[in-house]
């Protein structure tokens, strides 16, 4: 529900979701236009696994970012299969939806049969070339000459680096030009919708995957059981939280020689939720055994992701 009914002449508002297959730099872009990290990033596909709300305020309108998880071939888990649903129901009834390709890469055929099959009805599109720096300028023009035959409703194409923050601002300008009017969704200052304990869990799961290796990230969850201040002394907070495996040869993994993996995960995970929440925290983790988690959807629940699960049960 918008929060105000009487905007100033001219406002516009409107909600815009960041769509694509995995790793094309989805979360980056959110986390560059927003100044404030609130979707977490890695290297390795699949990081995002349910729909980030981020939002952007303007002088003259205010856009509301949907990410998503990269689209890709459903795998056997509900939960896999529910992050695919996310990011193609999250294409609905928009007013812009933003189709991230790794440039690199070029627009593959890959790409476009997953943009023909998009549910965004009669939304415009902008295709968003991510990642410019790490192409020869020279080699847009054969990207930029297919997507001429595209088809769809594209009607923009922009260049950018989200990681360098090249070329966002006419993207950002060409966004709000193109919302219709409207009042601000949310009160000034509000980023995302995310409760603490979720930004709590993924900070988590971020630092496990990058250092962990090969197929285990995939198959750890992060649930927040405790987050409250201390009595004494006043100002520090407790956190606790478990680190779901599958196996209990996937525990061993997780914890390290003598814990040296597992404390050193939570002490950058510590830090970097210290300087988001601006709260001094003392960060307490395990590891648990919890065969098929990914297949449990009370649990899937109780971690905040994702919102497409009934269609499994």
């Amino acid at each position: 529900m918008p929060v105000s009914s009487s905007p100033s002449p001219g406002y516009k508002s409107g909600f815009v979701t960041i769509a694509g297959r995995p790793n094309t730099g989805k979360s980056t872009f959110l986390n560059c236009i927003l100044g404030r990290k609130v979707a977490i990033v890695t290297h390795k596909p699949q990081t995002t696994r349910t729909r980030i709300l981020g939002v952007l305020h303007q002088p003259g309108g205010q856009i509301v970012f949907l990410d998503t998880p990269g689209i890709h071939e459903p795998g056997s888990s509900r939960l896999n299969r529910a992050m695919v649903r996310t990011a193609r129901d999250a294409c609905r009834d928009v007013d812009l939806l933003l189709f991230f390709v790794d440039l690199p890469h070029g627009l593959t055929q890959e790409d476009l049969n997953l943009l023909h099959s998009l549910p965004v009805g009669k939304a415009p599109i902008f295709l968003v070339l991510n990642k410019m720096d790490r192409i020869d300028r020279a080699e847009l023009l054969p990207v930029m000459a297919r997507v001429a035959h595209a088809g769809q409703n594209i009607t923009r194409v922009f260049p950018i680096s989200a990681l360098n923050n090249d070329n966002l601002e006419p993207l950002l300008a060409r966004i709000i030009e193109t919302l219709p009017p409207g009042p601000p969704y949310f009160p000034e200052g509000q980023i995302s919708d995310q409760p603490e304990t979720f930004i709590i869990a993924e900070v988590i799961r971020e630092k496990l995957f990058l250092s962990l290796h090969q197929e285990l990230p995939y198959v750890l969850g992060v649930r927040v059981e405790t987050f409250e201040e201390r009595q004494k002394p006043r100002g520090m907070w407790n956190i606790g939280a478990v680190i779901m495996v599958e196996r209990d040869s996937h525990k061993g993994i997780v914890i390290g020689k003598k814990g040296g993996l597992l404390k050193r995960v939570g002490t950058q995970a510590r830090l970097e939720l210290e300087e988001l929440l601006g709260l001094q925290l003392h960060l307490n983790l395990w590891v648990q055994v919890k065969s098929q988690w990914r297949e449990n959807s009370s649990l899937l629940r109780s971690m905040g992701y994702p919102d497409q699960l009934e269609a499994d049960e």
